[in-house]
């Protein structure tokens, strides 16, 4: 292959590398932009509400208070049933399942013939 065995999508993927990586703007140097779980573009605040959607606390997997109006309400007019609180209400209503009552897996322990993995 020409070019150093570079193939033509490698050659590509370089030069948009080379024309995306500039439009990084956040300086780790600068503690006023620096991107982190507490900058406004990480998380769900006023400022920027569509861009982020964590609550600044790191790996905040199970903040339920986390996320945009539309991860949490859902979009009525376009996805009905969308969103964390519907689907919550579903499961609720149709297993009995939501975060204040967790699925807990049964005692198989006395099955008889059952394949542990």
């Amino acid at each position: 292959m020409p070019n150093g065995g570079q193939s033509p999508l490698e050659i590509a993927a370089i030069a948009a590398r080379n024309a995306l990586l500039p439009k990084n703007t956040y300086n780790n140097a600068a503690p006023a932009n620096e991107y982190t779980a507490t900058h406004t573009r990480a998380i769900a605040d006023q400022k920027t509400p569509h861009y982020g959607k964590g609550t600044g606390n790191f790996l905040d997997i199970e903040n339920y208070a986390a996320g945009a109006d539309f991860d949490i309400l859902g979009n009525p007019s376009t996805a009905i049933g969308s969103g964390r609180n519907p689907a919550f209400a579903l499961n609720l209503g149709t297993f009995g399942f939501d975060p204040t009552h967790r699925y807990t897996a049964p005692d198989t322990s006395k099955n008889i013939g059952q394949v542990i993995i």
